[in-house]
């Protein structure tokens, strides 16, 4: 049966969506509070060059081929990589004599995620067992993961995800599955955009019949007859059905226990830095000794990573003015020996919606899972899923079908 859907932001997650629903014969309508579409998906240009100004991470077939039909062009490129210390001067990942160690435990480590399948290979948040509600650095030492520990850290601080003595094991495993990570080591390809990310948002904007940009949610107001009012600042409106996509004020959701849920989300301070070089990288660059440090250079990324290009991304977690952020961006790239000439875009962003390992342990994404349809409202994208671009086109998916009826 053919519903009127609301669809609460116009990120990757909610355009996705929308654009599933529609595939599967409903009216749509998303909602986005700013004045472009896109979320984290943020690409500037300079002279002919682009760089995000978000983490735009994907490796699957999948993915490509999804983008693909969309139009967008999407291809696998080489990601050349390498560490830094306090010196400034290259470093191994891992020291020579714990080569060994590190092969030993990724051999093992399949064997050690056995019993967590169920967990991991679920498209969104389900069957989390304990023992991956604690940090990933404890679960890590539990199972004698010392070295392989080393290897993870990097791409899960670097990318704003949280540091291994916060962030659960379970959020670690699902975003660094054996594939990813594989990926990670060896410097395979990953998917990159020859037109940025955004054209993502383009083609998929194209495809929706009613996209309402810088028109924010006010209030989302269960009623009768199964029906669901959206206000905003232009007026009121009656929906079958809300999905919402993004973190919320608890305020705006006027169903307790939705809101209650929506209450437990965190976020991360995440900052990306855009600069025009004086010279040409091309190589991904990681500042280990900061990833302790707030507001310090953990990443840079070249624009071309298959070839030297002019820009470069800086990536930094904390919330600090930008004024204070960019002083000490540039103490750390003038350190390395990085030569800026100067910043040209930035954005402060704030990312990854997650919960304690307290809450998933306590049942948070089971009680999200039993509320989902109640009172016609749903939670969905990055609030339920990894948000990697793979891992989110394929739940949102198999959410549109499970909740409102098979794709064409």
């Amino acid at each position: 049966m053919k519903k009127q859907i609301a669809v609460v932001g116009g990120g990757y997650g909610g355009l996705t969506l929308a654009f599933f629903l529609e595939k599967a014969g409903h009216a749509v309508t998303v909602f986005e509070q700013e004045e472009r579409a896109g979320g984290h998906l943020c690409t500037v240009f300079h002279k002919k060059e682009c760089c995000e100004l978000g983490v735009v991470l994907g490796t699957s077939e999948a993915l490509i081929k999804f983008l693909r039909h969309l139009g967008v062009k999407a291809e696998y490129k080489y990601f050349h990589r390498n560490f830094l210390g306090a010196d400034g001067k290259k470093q191994a990942q891992i020291a020579p004599d714990e080569i060994a160690a590190f092969q030993e435990q990724l051999k093992r480590l399949p064997e050690i995620l056995a019993p967590y399948q169920g967990a991991l290979n679920a498209l969104g948040w389900e069957n989390i067992p304990d023992a991956l509600t604690q940090s990933f650095e404890s679960w890590c030492h539990k199972n004698k993961l010392h070295t392989l520990l080393k290897v993870y850290t990097p791409h899960l601080v670097a990318f704003g995800f949280g540091k291994s003595s916060e962030i659960p094991a379970i959020y670690a495993l699902k975003y660094l599955d054996l594939m990813t990570l594989s990926s990670m080591i060896e410097s395979r390809k990953l998917i990159a955009f020859s037109n940025g990310a955004t054209e993502i948002m383009t083609r998929l904007a194209q495809k929706l019949e009613d996209l309402r940009l810088n028109t924010p949610v006010t209030g989302i107001i269960p009623g009768e007859h199964h029906r669901v009012t959206i206000a905003s600042p232009v007026g009121k409106e009656d929906f079958d059905a809300v999905v919402i996509t993004v973190p919320l004020d608890q305020s705006v959701i006027q169903s307790p226990e939705h809101a209650s849920l929506m209450g437990c989300y965190r976020r991360k301070a995440y900052n990306v830095l855009a600069y025009v070089a004086q010279q040409n990288y091309r190589t991904t660059t990681y500042f280990s000794h900061n990833f302790e440090k707030e507001g310090h250079l953990l990443l840079l990324y070249s624009s071309k990573p298959d070839k030297p290009g002019p820009l470069l991304t800086a990536y930094a977690t904390g919330e600090l003015p930008i004024k204070d952020l960019k002083a000490q961006i540039d103490v750390d790239l003038k350190a390395a020996g990085f030569k800026a000439d100067r910043l040209f875009a930035y954005k402060q962003w704030q990312t990854f919606p997650h919960v304690s390992g307290a809450k998933i342990k306590d049942g948070f994404y089971d009680q999200v899972k039993t509320c989902q349809g109640k009172q016609g409202i749903y939670f969905s994208g990055s609030l339920t899923c990894f948000p990697t671009l793979d891992k989110l086109t394929q739940y949102l998916s198999d959410f549109a079908n499970r909740y409102f009826g098979s794709e064409e």
